[in-house]
């Protein structure tokens, strides 16, 4: 049986283990109140960190816009033509009207585009910036396909939409003169030609040296020393078959504008 001496024995050494187990936890508890001080502290600190990334973020864009839109860095000192030269080219310059000194970004490229595209001998244009100081303006021009003679007597280059964008003394090379029957050839009569050269091979295309437009039915031309009598619209493809095969046999007159049933003299 335990004697008294041993369990007073027990009994001290609890106490001091009771007491080592106090005194841990008086050790720890400052430990831990420090560290929910230092997170008090740092969730205090949290709303001023991003309160000072947002400020930076505004003030670096508030920059980067004024750079783009107010600075002198990044202003107009070149304009850029492509597409035509010469004469045409001068007047993309002149109608474009782009303002230089102005900052690249504030150019309004659909309105200059619009003002090139006026301009009758444009079939399309394009403006784009160039960074940091170009605004290039890309022209589509209108190619000639005729020349009509007006009544007036001038001569009007048109294109295959039939738009008259220049006026000349004498027909380009390569292009056939339109005539009329004792006036201007009728619109209609317009069209029938434009189909006509529209279908016909390049070598005989431009070896056309004159065109008559009657009606919009009867559209005749020279080809070389041939009168070729082609009628009006309709039937194209089996008529450049006929008109190729008749001459090989080397006719004054071939007439296809019955293609079925052709006639040469």
């Amino acid at each position: 049986m335990p004697t008294l001496r041993t369990w007073v024995g027990r009994a001290t050494q609890s106490g001091r283990a009771a007491l080592g187990r106090g005194d841990a936890q008086v050790r720890r508890t400052p430990s831990a109140r420090v560290r929910f001080e230092q997170r008090a502290a740092a969730a205090r600190r949290r709303p001023w960190r991003v309160f000072a990334m947002v400020a930076a973020t505004v003030a670096f864009v508030l920059g980067l816009s004024w750079v783009v839109w107010a600075s002198p860095l990044l202003v107009v000192d070149e304009v850029l033509v492509s597409g035509v030269d010469g004469a045409d080219r001068e007047a993309a310059l002149l109608a474009a009207a782009v303002p230089v000194g102005e900052p690249l970004a504030r150019i309004d490229s659909a309105a200059i585009a619009q003002r090139v595209g006026s301009l009758p001998v444009v079939k399309r244009a394009a403006v784009t910036r160039s960074w940091p100081r170009t605004v290039v303006i890309t022209v589509t021009p209108r190619v000639g396909l005729l020349v009509v003679r007006t009544s007036s007597g001038t001569l009007q280059v048109l294109d295959e939409d039939g738009v008259a964008f220049r006026e000349v003394d004498h027909a380009p090379s390569g292009l056939a003169i339109v005539n009329g029957t004792g006036d201007q050839p009728a619109p209609e009569g317009i069209r029938a030609v434009i189909e006509v050269l529209r279908v016909l091979p390049s070598q005989h295309r431009v070896a056309i040296s004159e065109i008559t437009v009657t009606s919009a039915s009867l559209v005749s031309f020279t080809l070389g020393e041939v009168k070729v009598i082609w009628g009006g619209r309709g039937s194209e493809d089996k008529k450049v078959k006929v008109l190729a095969t008749l001459l090989a046999t080397k006719p004054k007159v071939i007439d296809v504008s019955a293609p079925d049933t052709p006639v040469t003299r």
